[in-house]
């Protein structure tokens, strides 16, 4: 498999606070899968999200992807989100808070695990994940490729 996409939503927010690392909230995602061997696939699960002090999101995933065929993929997912915003001190962010209605960019590596031996090759790979999370509109859109297949110079 060489790849995949997403169109998922924001279905919650836990916010756990400001930690030593920065602010720390729990934020979960549901969608689909719509481009890619996987398509049709449901998606949910949790970002386990901290926002550095500095600004830039980490990103800290863990879904399940669950196919109607019954089969199961993990996915784990470790990356940046880069707001093209300025943000409040991390103190005064609320779960409640209006979020400018803007595009964030994400980027980071994808890991998919997978007991169904036809989709093996998904275990022996890392994938390059691109996308926008919009918080105003709780919107994602993820695209990741294998980089089993890039040239090294």
């Amino acid at each position: 498999m060489d790849g995949y996409v997403v169109e998922a939503v924001i279905t919650g927010m836990v916010p756990i606070g400001v930690v030593p690392e920065g602010l720390r909230m729990d934020i979960e995602v549901e969608g689909r899968v719509t481009e890619g061997p996987l398509t049709g696939g449901r998606l949910s699960g949790t970002d386990f999200f901290t926002l550095r002090p500095d600004g830039i999101g980490v990103i800290d995933v863990r879904q399940v992807i669950r196919l109607d065929s019954g089969t199961t993929v993990s996915l784990e997912c470790h990356g940046y989100a880069h707001p093209p915003y300025r943000l409040p001190p991390l103190e005064e962010i609320r779960p409640d808070m209006e979020w400018p209605d803007a595009d964030v960019p994400l980027h980071g590596a994808v890991f998919l695990r997978t007991g169904d031996p036809s989709l093996a090759e998904l275990n022996r790979t890392v994938y390059g994940m691109t996308g926008t999370a919009n918080m105003a509109r709780g919107q994602v859109h993820t695209r990741a490729e294998s980089l089993a297949r890039v040239p090294v110079a």
